[in-house]
């Protein structure tokens, strides 16, 4: 019997695995370089760790450049099922808050942010009181005051006194309207931001639970508005905070930050199967190839 039919085929299968299988090794060890007094031995370190920094730099950009674009990222944030999500934890923290009954100011002490809201407040306070008295004397409110009123008087007087009234304001349009717009300027801000005061303190009066069913009903569609107002924060910010993170340069940083034996631990349990494949793979051909060099001699 012819026992080189079964050594051959044998033997070259030992050789195909264990030839892949220290292939498989040299990857990875050994994880520093030898040296044989000044001699560094070829093969050392192994390819991972001497290429370490460029493969933590390719696998960054294509990650940064392919998998987390602005567009997937995008897509993924704007999404059906965000906005399920989005819109979901929304109705349950507002149905939560609808069962309270504390006040809101009581609500947001204890979340320790009523003192910067009430800054907060006054700052916007006084930004609105002077907008809306620019506003007034934008649009010439004073002027608009005086042909109302002597529309009125027109309407509601004799026509003796009415056509003496009309033009004794006619005269004096521009003076009064002067004055009108000094008393504007003068007492409007005041005023305005006297109204925005009381109503932001019966505001923090009311119960969650009352402030809750309030803007419901104010804004039925409150679910749609936030949606929008989401995805418009989206679509202006995200390339700008996407740029700030620096999503290549923190997944370069952080392979770069891994200890050689945790990266290959990381690369064993990821492609450990496809791994032991090719090992596998490797005795297949050497079988082959034994069992072919015999048929051929």
């Amino acid at each position: 019997m012819n026992f080189e039919i079964i050594t051959a085929p044998l033997i070259g299968a030992a050789i195909g695995t264990i030839t892949n299988g220290i292939a498989i090794k040299m990857l990875f060890r050994p994880w520093n370089p030898v040296y044989i007094g000044k001699f560094k031995l070829p093969f050392t370190p192994g390819l991972i760790p001497k290429e370490k920094p460029r493969i933590a730099a390719s696998i960054a950009k294509v990650i940064g450049n392919n998998l987390l674009d602005d567009d997937t990222i995008k897509k993924t944030l704007l999404s059906d099922s965000t906005k399920e999500k989005l819109t979901g934890a929304v109705e349950n923290k507002i149905s939560s808050l609808s069962e309270r009954t504390e006040t809101l100011s009581e609500f947001l002490s204890s979340k320790g942010i009523m003192e910067k809201i009430d800054e907060k407040e006054k700052s916007l306070n006084n930004t609105a009181a002077k907008f809306v008295t620019k506003k007034l004397i934008d649009m010439n409110a004073a002027s608009s005051l005086i042909d109302l009123a002597s529309k009125e008087l027109e309407q509601s007087s004799n026509p003796l006194i009415a056509g003496f009234a009309s033009k004794a304001i006619s005269s004096a349009k521009d003076s009064l309207i002067v004055k009108i717009n000094g008393l504007i300027t003068d007492k409007a801000p005041s005023l305005i931001s006297g109204l925005i005061d009381k109503e932001y303190e019966k505001l923090k009066d009311k119960t969650l639970k009352e402030c809750i069913l309030y803007l419901t009903e104010k804004f039925p569609d409150y679910q749609q508005r936030l949606w929008s107002l989401y995805c418009g924060l989206v679509e202006k910010y995200l390339g700008t905070v996407l740029r700030g993170f620096n999503i290549s340069g923190i997944v370069e940083q952080k392979i770069n930050e891994f200890e050689l034996p945790e990266l290959e631990k990381l690369i064993m349990d990821i492609a450990r199967k496809e791994l032991n494949s090719l090992v596998l793979l490797g005795g297949l051909l050497g079988f082959i190839m034994g069992f072919l060099n015999v048929l051929i001699g």
